[in-house]
């Protein structure tokens, strides 16, 4: 009715101009000021006919001042009304009825008489039909399906392939981005430069097709200021990478590092030109400024990921045999080998095996060639294209002798190299069953070669090669530190001496070497002490966690040596026990538990850690400071032998200490029965000088035998009156000192002994007390020194002892002259006397109270 009756007051004041406009020069002049109040109510309330009506109905010669601004509104409130009606049919069209409603009422509030309007108002707002079963549901599934999933579908299916081909153009431009040479950026730098790369990569193929598709903004023009501020951003932060590796260069200059990333610059440069002149003079249009943003982005996402990939430490090994055909066993045991270099076991009695790992390639980044034509040639154009798929080694197996390894990068060639077995110094293969371990030896070679190149490339895996530089030197350590490699133990120290003249930077091939040298050495000679005083300098100069392993190992064994060299020299030099207790202080610092308790590193440590606990209480027991249990853990209360052992070492300082309680030898030789599994085991036990309080012990001696000598071969025996001697002793089973001394124990015993014997028990009394001087000390044991010592009319401890505190110097030179008559000089008691000097002159019962035990108990040694 409100509407009627302004039309019906419109049509009125129509038809009164008319009338004054028909009556001539006697009607009312048009007041121009009511005709555009009039208007703008018109338009204001969406009745844009009338008001043009309104205005075509003045005359020519009354001109209104606002009648122009009006109509350009109502020409633009049509135009408005007509886009919001296409709006709302759309979202009609998709369903979104209450969306579209909203449209169509504010195209009515633009134009009342839009008749599309009210009829789109009518299709949003009126009430769907009731369900009908089965129909109405498959009807809002098509719905579903037409408007909301197949363009879903759409957008990601181009944006899927959009990325694809972004991502294999990167791969692509790695190749020309990153030289073979180029020594990859700080890990900071690559993240950030590869974040950002995918970032644009990511927004530019999700962007694209979905601004085509859904139009989800308006363009505009492209403002220039923050254009330039995104470019020098970009810019920038590649500058910022280069910079960090030229800060730093690894062994290049600097210079050389900006000109190995000289392509990447210059092709940023370009880029980003290219890009702001274009913007600034190319075309003004919206959609035209738009796309140009687009190419620039992708541009920038491409370099940036391929600079940033292109530098990944990813490794794909391949095997192949003379013909070329790919040889799974051998690709399998390269990649092992990758992983593995430095990890080896030796057959020794450490208690602490090396896995120092020298390679710090992670498995993931580890892959192998697949075996087969097809699956090798799909893997290959993946390789090409992907851009985190950098570096690729193929060891070609020449002949049993020779092999080739070929490493590239990006698809460039960055390595070649042929060598045989000669080359490493190791024999030629002629033996077939030897073949395979031969063989294996080759590829630790290629795997060495591998590993170094990609050091130069990638310093962060420098620490862990600990200085190696040449994998020569890599090679033949390995091959020397483990069983299945090395053709016989006599050849681990020539192995490791050839390791170390290739690369004497490399410090596990130093200690190894050192180590083994230590092993074939008397506890006695001073090349033991220089020795364990070299290794101690070079593990302090480790500090990296990367050798972590190699520290561990090293401080267990220092640990051990300086408490041989304090049992060896007698229990006397403080200064030994001093230092064995900074290397298990440093032992102990080294085992802190990680993070990380399932790597091999972790593992070493959780093993080491009782061990060191152990030297912790021998050394305290050592320095005079009884624990307060006053005694080790049972035996069962350990799994490996080795605790076992070392408690046993603990038991032997606590009946030193003790003044030789028994309660303490029952426990060490209970300790023994769990730590000698195997024949090495008694045989070092027999040689351990922290043993030493125990080797007349009746126990001790049941479970390792008597140490082997050859006691009647003593020239003593030859005279004349011993005739006859030699051959009845061994008859009656009493051929070593041990026996001898037992069988001579008491005068009952030393009369019958006599009597079989068919001599005075005045002799037996001398054969025993020459039996006795071969206890003090292992050098003594050797016939070859026992007869030195009996032509100097040594023929017992006592007379030994005072010898040594009368005239110790004049004693060594009389020994010396006697053993260069007789050519012996070379013996170790001849060269290094100063073990069984201090031996002897200390009190036989602080060296060996474990004789009060047993069948021995209450006996002394004079």
């Amino acid at each position: 009715m409100r509407r009627a009756a302004l039309r019906l007051l419109v049509a009125l004041l129509a038809g009164v101009s008319t009338i004054l406009i028909a009556a001539g020069p006697t009607a009312a002049v048009v007041d121009p000021a009511r005709v555009c109040a009039e208007a703008k109510e018109l338009i204001d309330k969406g009745y844009l006919a009338e008001a043009r009506a309104l205005y075509t109905r003045v005359p020519g010669e009354s001109p209104v001042p606002c009648m122009a601004g009006d109509l350009v509104r109502i020409d633009e409130s049509r135009a408005a009304a007509a886009a919001l009606v296409k709006e709302g049919h759309k979202k009609l069209d998709q369903g979104k009825k209450t969306k579209a409603e909203d449209d169509f009422r504010a195209a009515l509030r633009k134009e009342a008489d839009n008749e599309a309007a009210r009829a789109g108002l009518i299709a949003a707002t009126e009430k769907p039909p009731p369900p009908k079963g089965l129909s109405a549901e498959m009807d809002r599934w098509d719905d579903f399906f037409g408007h909301t999933l197949v363009p879903l579908l759409q957008l990601a299916a181009a944006a899927a392939v959009g990325i694809v081909v972004l991502g294999a153009l990167s791969g692509v431009c790695a190749h020309w981005v990153v030289r073979p040479q180029s020594v990859a950026w700080p890990r900071p730098a690559r993240l950030l430069i590869g974040w950002i790369g995918v970032l644009l990569l990511l927004g530019c193929g999700v962007m694209l097709p979905l601004y085509a598709m859904f139009k989800p903004f308006l363009p505009q023009t492209v403002l220039p200021d923050p254009a330039v501020l995104i470019v020098l951003f970009l810019l920038l932060s590649v500058v910022w990478a280069v910079s960090r590796r030229a800060a730093r260069p690894e062994g290049q200059s600097t210079s050389q590092v900006w000109a190995d990333w000289r392509r990447l610059l210059v092709s940023l440069a370009v880029v980003s030109g290219a890009g702001l002149l274009l913007c600034q003079t190319g075309s003004s249009q919206p959609e035209d400024q738009l796309v140009v943003v687009y190419v620039i982005l992708s541009c920038f996402a491409v370099l940036f990921t391929a600079a940033a990939f292109g530098q990944n430490l990813r490794l794909q090994v391949e095997a192949q045999t003379a013909t070329g055909t790919t040889d799974a066993a051998d690709t399998d045991y390269l990649l092992a080998r990758m992983r593995t270099l430095g990890t080896e076991r030796l057959q020794s009695f450490s208690a602490v095996p090396a896995v120092t790992s020298l390679s710090q390639i992670r498995n993931e980044d580890l892959s192998a060639l697949p075996a087969g034509k097809v699956a090798g040639a799909i893997s290959r154009l993946f390789f090409a294209l992907r851009p985190d798929l950098t570096w690729r080694a193929r060891v070609i197996s020449v002949d049993a002798n020779r092999i080739a390894v070929t490493l590239s990068r990006n698809g460039h060639h960055a390595e070649s190299m042929i060598f045989s077995r000669l080359d490493l110094g190791l024999p030629v293969v002629e033996d077939d069953k030897a073949k395979d371990r031969l063989h294996a030896q080759l590829l630790t070679g290629a795997a060495a070669i591998i590993l170094v190149r990609l050091s130069q490339s990638h310093p962060d895996l420098r620490p862990g090669l600990c200085g190696a530089r040449d994998w020569r030197g890599i090679t033949l350590q390995v091959i020397a530190s483990s069983v299945s490699l090395i053709d016989s133990p006599d050849q681990r120290i020539p192995l490791l001496g050839r390791a170390l003249h290739e690369d004497q930077n490399y410090a596990v091939a130093r200690l190894e070497y050192l180590w083994a040298l230590q092993s074939s050495t008397s506890f006695s000679s001073p090349l033991y002490r220089q020795v364990a005083e070299t290794t101690d300098r070079l593990l302090r100069g480790l500090n990296d966690q990367s050798s972590r392993g190699l520290r561990i190992r090293g401080y267990y064994r220092s640990t051990s040596q300086w408490l041989n060299l304090y049992a060896q020299g007698g229990y006397t030099d403080r200064g030994l026990l001093v230092r064995a207790l900074v290397a298990v202080g440093r032992l102990e610092a080294a085992c802190e538990p990680t993070t990380d308790q399932y790597s091999p590193i972790a593992q070493l440590a959780e093993r080491a850690r009782p061990l060191a606990a152990i030297f912790s209480s021998t050394i305290s027991a050592l320095w005079g400071k009884r624990p307060n249990d006053a005694s080790s853990p049972l035996p069962t209360d350990f799994v490996t032998p080795r605790l076992a052992y070392e408690n046993a070492c603990l038991d032997c300082a606590l009946l030193l200490i003790s003044g030789g309680e028994p309660s303490f030898a029952d426990h060490a030789v209970q300790h023994l029965r769990v730590g000698l599994p195997s024949s090495r085991d008694v045989d070092h036990a027999i040689r351990d000088p922290c043993l030493t309080p125990m080797r007349e012990d009746s126990g001790f001696q049941t479970l390792v035998g008597e140490p082997p000598t050859e006691f009647l071969k003593v020239q003593i025996f030859a005279d004349t009156a011993f005739a006859g001697v030699a051959e009845k002793l061994e008859a009656a089973g009493l051929s070593r000192p041990e026996e001898i001394i037992r069988g001579a124990e008491g005068r009952k015993r030393r009369a019958e002994l006599a009597t079989y014997l068919s001599v005075s028990p005045l002799l037996i009394d001398r054969i025993r007390e020459i039996a006795l001087v071969t206890r003090i000390h292992a050098d003594l044991a050797d016939p070859r020194m026992l007869n030195i010592l009996l032509k100097a009319d040594i023929e017992s401890p006592a007379r030994l002892r005072q010898e040594i505190r009368m005239r110790r110097e004049g004693l060594i030179q009389q020994l010396k002259e006697v053993a260069a008559a007789e050519g012996t000089s070379a013996l170790p008691g001849i060269m290094y006397p100063d073990g069984w000097l201090a031996a002897g002159i200390r009190r036989w019962r602080t060296l060996c109270p474990a004789l009060t035990r047993g069948r021995n108990r209450g006996r002394r040694l004079a």
